[in-house]
């Protein structure tokens, strides 16, 4: 049966040929029922498109089985119509464990990616969750980097690029894509590619509308319109001048020196109970910035005993609050006997780090302070095993080697780090804090490429598609 006969009120009796054109990651959730997960796909034949849905041990049954751009059989599964709001299509498809799904051999008659573009200019005046296609070219590239979620506590990739397309009452429009994951990792996202994307969801971040990660995407096909934007792209920024970046500047690399006066504004945060004052000065700051370390405390260890209670944590509306650990330090007060100050007890704490760093650029220095969870990415060394080192080092020469090897790892080293600035009161004078949000040592193959692509974008227009690596024709699809 062809996709476009699929109707609710035809039953679940049908068998289609379809193509797996694209296949999305394990998402588990819990709920009042309790845990689940679900993954889905985008089904294809010559008639149409149509979702579809994994469930519970479906999940287990089929994820490895389903692959992207491969044909097969699918039946036994539930038809129902879907939600204008999270679906592109009239109906979609929920597989249970009861579902048959056989591969079948590709006779090239069923198509691949099938795209149905919208404009840039209607982002905006679509709602949030709406699943489009796009067509545009990238015209800014942030560096990928990765941090822990608040919510989850799982370590996260993310990058955002700027698309640019002649929509638009001006002859240009400006969108944020964000990428998650694998596909924030990819390198040839540079400035000048045309990139073709399925199925973007529409995001609002601060009132402002961009689009996440696209089920799959393209880069520089043999495209006629796609040739023909990038022209009309080049010809455009030789008269006008590109924004850095489309949501604001969070993402845009500043000196230490523009942090520190861009900082001078920074208000007080509210009193605990307190709403924000939207009318009157913020207090935060976010800032990126690339830095060289020029101070390492070695007076002392850079971790701390903490205790390992599970505590609730992160709550959201109508949801069970996630356990997180307690995190508080604690101290010995017997042989196996560890408290925190909230009153918890242990027999082993879990050393995490924190220390204050100092780092530098061409126009200054600041002190920054760095937690677990970017220390460890930094030093290459869980702190655990830095803090059997550390303590062993006065006895053990290797212990000493290892300690100062681990240091090493960091001092004088260049970083990309992004900062969380904040105000605050310390013995009666107000002062700013830096913590480091994320931070990852300089990729040198991918900073040169970065700074290529700026030299060619500033002294030659049209010459950095042609010249820097990654912008070549005819790149595969990439999936998330």
């Amino acid at each position: 049966m062809p996709i476009s006969e699929l109707s609710p009120y035809k039953g679940s009796k049908f068998c289609l040929k379809a193509r797996v054109v694209t296949k999305s990651d394990i998402r588990r959730f819990s709920n009042a029922r309790g845990d689940g997960q679900l993954f889905k796909v985008d089904l294809a034949d010559v008639s149409g498109e149509i979702a579809g849905t994994f469930f519970g041990r479906a999940v287990d049954m089929f994820y490895g089985m389903l692959q992207q751009g491969r044909v097969y059989s699918f039946s036994r599964g539930t038809l129902k119509v879907g939600n204008p709001r999270f679906d592109r299509g009239k109906y979609v498809i929920t597989f249970e464990e009861y579902s048959a799904i056989e591969p079948l051999e590709d006779d090239g008659t069923i198509p691949g990616v099938r795209y149905d573009f919208r404009p840039l200019v209607d982002i905006e005046s679509l709602e949030v969750n709406t699943l489009v296609d796009v067509r545009a070219v990238v015209y800014s590239s942030q560096e990928a980097y990765t941090f822990t979620s608040k919510k989850s506590n799982r370590e996260m990739t993310k990058r955002e690029v700027g698309l640019w397309d002649d929509s638009g009452p001006s002859g240009a429009s400006y969108v944020d894509m964000t990428f998650w994951g694998e596909m924030a990792l990819s390198s040839s996202l540079e400035v000048g590619s045309v990139i073709f994307a399925k199925s973007a969801r529409i995001s609002e971040y601060n009132g402002v509308k961009g689009l996440n990660s696209p089920a799959v995407y393209e880069l520089d096909l043999p495209d006629p319109e796609g040739r023909a934007l990038r022209a009309r792209f080049e010809e455009h920024r030789k008269a006008n001048p590109l924004p850095v970046r489309a949501r604001g500047n969070a993402g845009v690399r500043k000196s230490l020196a523009e942090c520190r006066e861009e900082d001078l504004h920074l208000g007080l945060p509210p009193p605990p109970g307190q709403p924000f004052d939207p009318t009157g000065p913020r207090s935060v700051h976010t800032h990126l910035v690339l830095a060289t370390v020029t101070h390492l405390p070695l007076d002392r260890m850079p971790c701390y005993p903490s205790c390992p209670e599970l505590v609730d944590g992160f709550r959201a509306t109508g949801a069970q609050a996630e356990k997180r650990a307690c995190s508080k330090k604690v101290s010995q007060e017997g042989v196996d006997t560890w408290a925190c100050a909230a009153g918890h007890a242990c027999q082993r704490p879990v050393y995490r780090y924190i220390c204050r760093v100092g780092v530098a650029d061409h126009s200054g220095s600041l002190e920054v302070q760095l937690y677990d969870d970017v220390a460890k990415r930094l030093f290459a060394c869980e702190a655990e095993e830095y803090a059997r080192l550390w303590d062993a080092r006065e006895e053990d020469r290797e212990s000493a080697r290892r300690v100062e090897e681990i240091g090493g790892r960091l001092l004088w080293r260049r970083v990309c780090l992004r900062l969380t600035a904040k105000k605050e009161v310390w013995q009666e004078e107000e002062r700013v804090r830096y913590g480091v949000n994320e931070g990852s040592a300089l990729d040198l193959a991918k900073e040169a490429r970065r700074m290529l692509a700026e030299v060619l974008a500033s002294a030659a227009p049209g010459a950095a598609a042609a010249a820097v690596p990654g912008a070549a024709a005819g790149a595969p699809a990439h999936a998330s």
